[in-house]
């Protein structure tokens, strides 16, 4: 049974993301170049280091590393969302940079294999977010270094239960979000010492929101998500920062956008 609920979450994700990978590889290369900066400061990033970037999506975050490292695999389930990474890589002439299809849970590489691991907006979308820090520690050679960047909820249990609804709201694909002390004992169960943790708010529109997940006004992920997100503009219980835009309106017409945030954490460790 277990083995059958994954596949079927492997299954969700290569649908959504076969989906959404151009809008998605768009929407991302701005965002993910000023996080790998934090990132690779955060990580030691260095011209010797071999990476490997499990569930790389379209390869943004692989393709910003590419220049400060040595050579980086990209890894990811979805063959649409490769194919936009390697077209970017190409574009941007990055010859140390490669792509593989493959499941971040269980990846085909030796022990001890790189000097560096990371992993990035990936661990809400798999089944185990637990084996995917084990895999990141398990190809680390000792010494090596894991970067992790993701959403992460608030500790309290019906705040984070509440981000999870409106998450599977928008994108059927979404498993659960990490809160951080679960980020903390994934990484000290996998042998990996946390060196740096640094914690940003990103803004962005529902709309915009809406449109990275293949979703438009008037579609039933559109109008249910946003009803359960404006249920939580009183008292901000899902973590989102949920506010009416008085300068805009949706792209519905009438309705009030709603402004928002995405709460997201990086975090650097050493494997001991």
């Amino acid at each position: 049974m277990a083995d059958t609920n994954q596949e079927r979450q492997h299954d969700l994700v290569r649908d959504r993301f076969t989906r959404t990978a151009e809008v998605f590889g768009g929407s991302v290369v701005k965002t993910r170049a000023a996080e790998a900066e934090t990132l690779a400061r955060m990580v030691a990033a260095r011209r010797s280091d071999h990476v490997v970037d499990l569930a790389c999506g379209t390869g943004a975050l692989a393709l910003a590393f590419a220049p400060r490292v040595r050579s980086i695999f990209g890894i990811d389930l979805t063959p649409a969302m490769l194919a936009v990474g390697q077209r970017s890589a190409r574009e941007a002439g990055a010859r140390n940079l490669a792509f593989v299809v493959g499941n971040a849970q269980q990846i085909a590489f030796a022990n001890e294999s790189f000097d560096l691991a990371l992993t990035s907006y990936a661990l809400h979308h798999v089944p185990d977010g637990r084996r995917v820090i084990g895999e990141m520690a398990r190809v680390l050679k000792r010494g090596g270094r894991a970067g992790v960047i993701d959403i992460f909820v608030p500790e309290d249990r019906r705040r984070a239960e509440m981000h999870d609804r409106i998450e599977r709201a928008r994108d059927p694909s979404h498993t659960h979000t990490l809160a951080r002390s679960e980020f903390e004992e994934y990484f000290a169960g996998s042998g990996l010492r946390i060196t740096g943790t640094h914690v940003e708010e990103h803004p962005v529109t529902f709309d915009e929101w809406m449109r990275t997940a293949g979703s438009q006004p008037g579609d039933p992920e559109y109008v249910e998500t946003r009803r359960l997100l404006e249920a939580t503009i009183p008292d901000d219980l899902a973590g989102f920062h949920p506010r009416y835009s008085a300068a805009k309106a949706c792209e519905s017409g009438g309705a009030p956008e709603i402004d928002m945030a995405n709460t997201v954490i990086f975090i650097a460790a050493e494997k001991i």
